[in-house]
């Protein structure tokens, strides 16, 4: 009778597709690099046209970054997009109930899962605007096509002291904005958006906010009234692998505030 060692199923590793200078993938990379989850990175750059690629959109065909293939447990790749679903699946799936409760625990934590979604939900009609009406103008004046350096610069930063109070303005009120809904407000005051411990509400917004200096370098002390946002970015810059996430923002900042 012949005997057969049993072996272990192997999975392949998930790989994380996109770029460090996209501000939802940097949330994706830090929520995997913070619980020390191995992924292969696989560079996309949307400033080159990676991601609409026939390949690319024969994979992913939102044509978006981040994304990731992963085999969730029974040996089939599964491909996603979107920053948000990409952390929710993840955290449901390696049950990282302290990035995302399940829904399947106390009532505290169904609470809690919801309150989480409510920003996710929100996430895109919100902070996101500050890359919309604040970055992306700026970046798409520094680099030209191919991601090349462009000779000139086009951002409100370099023209009429009007069109600087305009751009400062859209800051200043979409700051306040998350604030005030998602930091201090009828329910309270807490550390993080949803309670005293960091979440993926938290990964998913801080890119958006916290490029504002790191890129632009503008200081929210110029608003007092920030105080609690201020706070809130000290803290989650204090967060494992911060800067190891976001050393390309770094760079990319030094380089803005160079051709000004």
């Amino acid at each position: 009778k012949q005997h057969h060692e049993s072996s272990l199923p192997t999975y392949a590793m998930l790989k994380l597709y996109g770029h460090y200078g996209s501000q939802p993938f940097r949330s994706v990379a830090w929520l995997l690099k913070m619980k020390k989850e191995p992924f292969e990175f696989i560079s996309i750059n949307p400033m080159k046209g990676d991601n609409r690629t026939k390949d690319y959109r024969a994979k992913f065909p939102l044509g978006l970054i981040p994304a990731i293939e992963d085999d969730p447990g029974d040996g089939k790749t599964f491909a996603l997009s979107e920053a948000s679903a990409i952390m929710i699946y993840l955290c449901d799936k390696n049950k990282w109930n302290d990035m995302y409760p399940s829904s399947i625990n106390s009532p505290s934590d169904i609470r809690q899962r919801a309150l989480i979604n409510e920003y996710i939900s929100h996430h895109n009609e919100s902070t996101r605007l500050m890359t919309r009406k604040v970055i992306r103008p700026g970046l798409s004046g520094l680099f030209a096509a191919e991601g090349n350096l462009s000779p000139g610069m086009t951002h409100s930063l370099s023209k009429s002291p009007a069109d600087l109070m305009k751009l400062k303005s859209t800051i200043r009120d979409t700051a306040k904005r998350f604030q005030h809904k998602f930091l201090v407000n009828s329910r309270g005051s807490s550390d993080f958006i949803v309670g005293d411990t960091p979440t993926i509400a938290d990964l998913l917004a801080y890119p958006d906010l916290a490029q504002i200096p790191q890129i632009l370098g503008i200081d929210y002390k110029e608003w007092p009234e920030l105080e609690q946002l201020r706070q809130w970015l000290d803290r989650m810059a204090k967060l494992p692998y911060h800067d190891d996430v976001h050393q390309t923002t770094t760079k990319l900042g030094k380089l803005y505030q160079s051709k000004l």
